[in-house]
C-alpha cells in the first residue's frame, strides 16, 4: 500500500508505503496533497461509546466490538478499554468480555491493554466523582490477581487513591508485576502522593477532575500532583471537565512531554442531543457533548472522542496541531513502553495511522488503518 499525503508536523508531502503490517518507507514527495496524515489516536481511558458500556451487565463482546469500531471512525486507532468501580462480579464480567472480543485479530489489535479505575479510591463525596461509594474498598492483591487472570494479563494500568488503608504495599505489588499506576480519585495528603511517587506511580489521571467542588487554595492534592515530575498527567479537554484557562495552566506547568490526552468517554458519548432515562439516573446530553445528570448541573460523565479533545487543545492553548496529536498518541505509547510499535511515523513501526482534513479548528478523519489494514474510510474518498 502507498499513500501520499501531508506530514502533520512537517506540513510537507510524503508518500508511506506498507507492507506485512509495518511502514515500510517514507520518502518526501513533490505531488500535492490536500489531506494530512498522522499516526492515530490512543485513547488509554475510555468507559463506553455511542450507547454501549465497558461496565455493568448489558456488556457483550459484541457491544465491545462495537465501541471499538465506531473510534475507527473518529481517528482513535488503539484503546484502553477502562473498567471502573463495581462488583468482584461485575468487574469481571467485563473484563472477559473485552478478552472474547479480542479474539478478533482486527479487535486485538485495537486493545492496548485494560485500564482499571478504581474500586480502590476515596469513598469521599467529590474525590469519588460517578463511582458508586457501596463498591469502594481497600486494595486486595487476591481480588486484583483475580482480575488479571480473567484478563488474560492485559491489564497495564490502574487508578487508585494513594490514601485508602495498603494502598503503598499494593502500589509495590502492581508495579512489580509490571502495571503501571495512576492517581486518581483520590483525598490525598501530601505525604499520601509522595509515598505514592516513591512506590513507582507514574500517572495522575483526569487532572483536575474526581475532586472537591471546593478545596482549599494551597496545599491541595492537585497542586501536589502538579508539582511531581515523576507523574505524567492525563487531562480530559472536552470543555465541561476543564476550563480552558486550566488547561493551558497544567500544560505549562507539567510540560507538553508530561501531558496526556484522554477522552474518559461514557456510553452517551457520541449519542444525540437529548434525555435519557436509565435504570439508575436521567441523564441529558447537549449539543456540544456535555453530558449531566438530568436537571442538574453536575457533570455524569465525558461525552466527546479523542479526536475533539485534540483540537479543543489546539484553540485552549496555542500549541501546534502535530503537539496535540502526539499528547494523544506517542505520550501514551510512552506511558505504556509501546512507543517502539505505536505513536509516531517511522519506518519498522506498525502501520496505524489516519488520514484526514484540519480546518483549524475540527479533525475530519477520512481514512484509518490499523496494523496495515484499512477498517475505515469515507464513501467519497478512496485515497488508499
Amino acid at each position: 500500500m502507498k499513500i501520499t499525503a501531508k506530514h502533520y508536523e512537517t506540513y510537507q508531502p510524503i508518500t508511506i508505503e506498507t507492507g506485512d503490517g509495518q511502514i515500510q518507507s517514507i520518502a518526501s514527495s513533490t505531488e500535492e496533497a490536500d489531506l494530512w496524515i498522522s499516526p492515530t489516536l490512543l485513547d488509554i481511558q475510555i468507559n463506553g461509546f455511542g450507547g454501549h458500556s465497558f461496565n455493568g451487565e448489558q456488556v457483550t463482546s459484541e457491544s465491545v466490538k462495537e465501541i471499538v469500531t465506531h473510534q475507527w471512525s473518529l481517528g482513535i486507532g488503539a484503546i484502553c478499554p477502562t473498567v471502573t468501580t463495581n462488583s468482584q462480579e461485575r468487574m469481571l464480567h467485563s473484563l472477559r468480555c473485552i478478552r472474547e472480543a479480542c479474539t478478533d485479530p482486527l479487535i486485538a489489535n485495537s486493545i492496548l491493554g485494560i485500564h482499571i479505575e478504581g474500586p480502590y479510591i476515596s469513598p469521599v463525596d467529590g474525590p469519588r466523582g460517578a463511582h458508586p461509594l457501596e463498591h469502594t474498598r481497600p486494595p486486595s492483591w487476591d481480588e486484583f490477581c483475580a482480575w488479571q487472570d480473567a484478563a488474560e494479563g492485559t491489564i497495564c494500568l490502574l487508578t487508585l487513591a494513594p490514601e485508602v488503608e495498603g494502598a503503598i504495599p499494593f502500589i509495590e505489588q502492581l508495579v512489580d508485576s509490571g502495571v503501571i499506576v495512576a492517581l486518581g480519585h483520590t483525598n490525598a495528603e501530601a505525604e499520601d502522593i509522595d509515598a505514592a511517587v516513591r512506590a513507582g506511580a507514574r500517572l495522575s489521571t483526569h487532572l483536575g477532575n474526581g475532586a472537591h467542588a471546593t478545596i482549599r487554595r494551597h496545599p491541595n492534592y492537585i497542586w501536589e500532583q502538579l508539582a511531581r515530575d515523576e507523574l505524567m498527567a492525563s487531562l480530559i479537554v472536552d470543555g465541561h471537565h476543564l476550563p480552558p484557562s486550566v488547561v493551558k495552566c497544567m500544560l505549562r506547568c507539567k510540560g507538553l512531554k508530561n501531558i496526556i490526552l484522554v477522552s474518559d468517554a461514557v456510553s452517551f458519548a457520541g449519542m444525540p442531543p437529548g434525555r435519557y432515562e436509565t435504570k439508575e439516573r436521567a441523564v441529558e446530553v447537549s449539543a456540544d457533548g456535555r453530558v449531566s445528570l438530568a436537571d442538574t448541573p453536575y457533570l455524569a460523565g465525558a461525552g466527546l472522542d479523542l479526536a475533539s479533545c485534540v483540537a479543543n487543545a489546539v484553540q485552549f492553548t496555542g500549541i501546534s496541531l502535530a503537539d496535540a496529536i502526539c499528547a494523544a498518541c506517542l505520550h501514551p505509547a510512552t506511558l505504556l513502553s509501546r512507543d517502539d510499535m505505536l505513536g509516531s511515523l517511522e519506518v519498522g513501526k506498525r502501520a496505524d495511522f489516519m488520514l484526514f482534513d484540519w480546518n483549524n479548528e475540527r479533525i475530519e478523519v477520512k481514512q484509518m488503518a490499523v496494523a496495515g489494514e484499512i477498517v475505515y474510510r469515507t464513501e467519497k474518498e478512496a485515497v488508499l
